[in-house]
């Protein structure tokens, strides 16, 4: 049923029907009843997405990706990062796109989204410093909110706090008596991995441990290639941090290939983590989701939002529980 079929019923003008139907004062009293008495009886909803494209709105935001396609898919972050994404956006009655960008001009890419008014606004994703794509969505005025930070934040954002789940990480290994513990970083050079090192250096001076750096790219083979190189020259670490569960479960599984038991810390807490017993930083990854999908239709509606950062706990399990001297 459509709204013409409404307004046929009622005997009244598709227009008078739109007006209830947005709660506009300029309808009588008894005009609107009767025009609700047969909504109601039909069960009529009005089709969202039509009734936003007339209001130049869409009800739909995309999150785009710039990973292989499968990663996204598996059960990581970014699956219960997208949980908390469409629960706030399933309960407005809104759409996500969720994309793939490997390849090509990033800037081309969003600037032809933009054009095609497909969508009300983007959650961005994998922030850099000094990021084109902030600058662009700026200078177009296009509704965005950032996932992390960098080193200008002129941008809404929602973030964990990146500082402090590090610093509990290596103060966790320091109270099981771990003295010389290796971290595994991700990128070198972006603002995450930035901003977990300066947890991890602050843990190292505050607790007077010794922590050495290596990064592997948020990749598991690299991770494993890493411990592998470390032990042709002697493996003397008593405590290792990753920065992804994925990551730490990898190194877990290779050293126990070659029975050597060390506690390790993960990041993240994935479903992976608690089904292995990984001790790990749950960043509460649902809620940024959902906080970033609240916040980016607010700016879409032309209503402030503001920044948030979400704080981050230790999830203890038996990877370090075992090791508790």
């Amino acid at each position: 049923m459509k709204i013409k079929d409404i307004a046929k019923i009622a005997d009244v003008s598709v227009a008078t029907v739109s007006r209830v139907l947005n709660g506009a004062n300029n309808v009588s009293n008894e005009t609107k009843e009767k025009v609700l008495k047969v909504i109601n009886k039909y069960d009529y909803k009005p089709d969202k997405i039509a009734t936003s494209l007339r209001r130049k709105r869409t009800g739909m935001y995309a999150v785009i990706f710039s990973v292989k396609g499968g990663r996204v898919l598996e059960d990581t972050y970014s699956t219960k990062f997208l949980k908390g994404v469409l629960n706030f956006f399933s309960k407005k009655g809104l759409k996500l796109i969720v994309d793939i960008h490997e390849h090509g001009n990033i800037l081309e890419y969003y600037k032809d989204i933009i054009k095609s008014k497909i969508v009300d606004g983007f959650i961005l994703l994998d922030i850099r410093k000094n990021d084109e794509r902030v600058e662009l969505l700026n200078k177009e005025n296009f509704p965005y909110v950032v996932i992390g930070r960098n080193n200008e934040n002129n941008f809404v954002f929602v973030d964990s706090d990146n500082v402090s789940g590090a610093y509990m990480a290596i103060k966790h290994l320091s109270q099981i008596k771990c003295k010389k513990i290796l971290y595994i970083s991700g990128n070198k050079g972006i603002p995450v991995s930035d901003q977990r090192l300066v947890g991890v250096k602050n843990a190292e001076s505050d607790l007077k441990v010794q922590v050495d750096v290596q990064y592997a790219d948020f990749d598991e083979q690299k991770t494993v290639e890493i411990l592998k190189s470390i032990l042709k020259k002697g493996f003397d670490y008593d405590g290792i941090f990753c920065a992804s569960d994925l990551m730490a479960y990898s190194a877990m599984k290779f050293l126990q290939g070659l029975d050597i038991k060390i506690p390790i810390v993960g990041y993240d807490n994935i479903p992976l983590s608690e089904f292995v017993g990984l001790t790990t930083v749950d960043q509460n990854i649902a809620k940024i989701g959902y906080s970033a999908a609240q916040a980016v239709h607010s700016l879409a509606n032309n209503e402030d939002a503001v920044s948030l950062v979400v704080p981050s706990k230790l999830i203890k399990r038996k990877s370090t529980l075992n090791f508790n001297f």
